[in-house]
């Protein structure tokens, strides 16, 4: 597990490297922060829940940080390198019983790697999923932060989501999505194919677009079925795609700051049509009180990436 250099009385949430010197912190208050006397540049959220500092420099393993007139040793973390590859970041709290179904079946879809930010309240996930970390298919990062601030609001996920964007800049793409959303390609079986192919679909210039983004489709269990293992799968109640609570594969080199559903300070982000892909988003799972909605709509189109479900 990946342990964030965490500064408690100046909400500094981690200090790493990757190319440059980052600092993330939630939009909660304004700080100019100098590192070996030279100030640090600091983009702000427009939606104001995060900021980050940036300061080109060599690495150094330690840095003296000036906040305040107060000076502060602290150490910088580096983190993996996973050039061109497409991988997958999200947030859990306290879903033991659903996180590896989300891994496997996005791995199934060719997703390689996925970094989990650790918020829950048990320390459970470094051995639930120790064969994945392993591997190097999960990157734990312990995020023991406010899910939510006062001024900042839900700035948990969103300073999660901006450090991903940072610390995994060399990524090809990162899909930021919960572990109640699944990705639901309609045509294709490979996200790598699929991605290519709306390039060339689109004529898209990779260049000029922040993310894709992908629709969401609400799913219902107002049956009260059963959810366990996989068999929440096997639940087809949904509503019919709208607009609003899209979630998106960003372009992290196209982006300066990303909150929740959009990108905040960027290149624009590309709407990809519901025939190509949505996901489908599971909102009871973990969540008994809700997700009870009756509708008359059915969409078992997820089998198609299922070859087996496993109960």
């Amino acid at each position: 597990m990946y342990i964030p250099n965490y500064i408690d009385k100046y909400n500094i949430y981690d200090v790493f490297y990757n190319g440059k010197l980052i600092i993330i912190r939630p939009a909660e208050y304004p700080l100019d922060i100098y590192c070996n006397n030279v100030k640090m540049s600091v983009y702000t959220c427009p939606h104001q829940h995060t900021y980050i500092y940036t300061l080109k420099m060599k690495y150094l393993s330690t840095i003296s940080l000036t906040i305040n007139n107060q000076t502060i040793d602290a150490t910088v973390n580096v983190y993996p390198v996973f050039k061109d590859e497409i991988i997958m970041s999200t947030l859990v709290k306290d879903e033991d019983n659903y996180v590896k179904q989300w891994i496997d079946f996005h791995l199934r879809i060719g997703i390689t790697r996925f970094i989990i930010y650790d918020n829950s309240n048990s320390n459970t996930l470094s051995s639930l999923l120790h064969s994945y970390i392993e591997t190097q298919q999960v990157i734990l990062i312990s995020w023991n932060v406010p899910y939510t601030l006062p001024i900042s609001g839900i700035s948990g996920q969103t300073t999660q989501q901006n450090h991903s964007i940072y610390a995994f800049s060399e990524s090809k793409y990162i899909g930021l999505l919960d572990i109640d959303e699944y990705v639901n390609m309609q045509h294709h079986n490979n996200i790598h194919i699929f991605f290519d192919e709306m390039i060339q679909h689109y004529k898209l210039n990779i260049k000029q677009i922040g993310s894709f983004t992908l629709k969401n489709k609400f799913f219902y269990n107002p049956n009260n079925l059963p959810t366990t293992g996989n068999h929440f799968l096997s639940i087809f109640n949904c509503d019919v795609i709208t607009n609003g609570n899209e979630k998106n594969f960003v372009i992290p080199q196209n982006i300066k700051t990303f909150s929740v559903h959009r990108i905040t300070d960027g290149k624009p982000m590309f709407l990809l049509d519901e025939q190509h892909v949505f996901f489908n988003h599971y909102v009871f799972l973990n969540k008994i009180e809700r997700g009870k909605n009756i509708t008359d709509d059915l969409d078992n189109s997820i089998l198609r990436h299922i070859v087996c479900i496993k109960h």
